[in-house]
């Protein structure tokens, strides 16, 4: 089972950010991955005012021990290209990018089947 670190964009509504983070993680895993989300583990851990930087760099270094990185996202045409080639640069060739619009019938599925699931983990820890 490949580890990846899920990474969404922050928009500052902690509600839809945690929500849209949890979404992305059950996709990964109804995908066969090991979802970690730098988001829902590190983000407001640290409230002083280098909190921001301490999240950034503690992100940076779970990116090194991940097999890949998942960049998810539903920017138009030209700010989905600058997303993908900034991931891209910061990550290298272990990004990859999922438009939410493109793939929101299967996250609609993932929330469903949680059974099924469950036996598919199964399965793969028996591999």
């Amino acid at each position: 089972m490949k580890l990846v670190m899920i990474v969404t964009k922050i928009t500052g509504n902690e509600e839809n950010d945690q929500a849209r983070a949890l979404e992305y993680c059950r996709f990964a895993t109804h995908k066969g991955a090991l979802p970690i989300s730098s988001y829902l583990n590190f983000h407001n851990i640290f409230m002083d005012e280098i909190g921001t930087a301490v999240e950034h760099l503690l992100t940076l270094r779970l990116a090194k021990q991940v097999d890949e990185i998942w960049v998810f996202g539903n920017e138009k045409d030209e700010e989905k290209r600058g997303l993908i080639e900034k991931a891209c640069l910061e990550y290298g060739d272990r990004a990859k990018y999922f438009d939410a619009r493109e793939i929101g019938e299967e996250l609609l599925l993932c929330t469903m089947f949680s059974e099924e699931l469950m036996q598919r983990l199964e399965e793969m820890e028996e591999c």
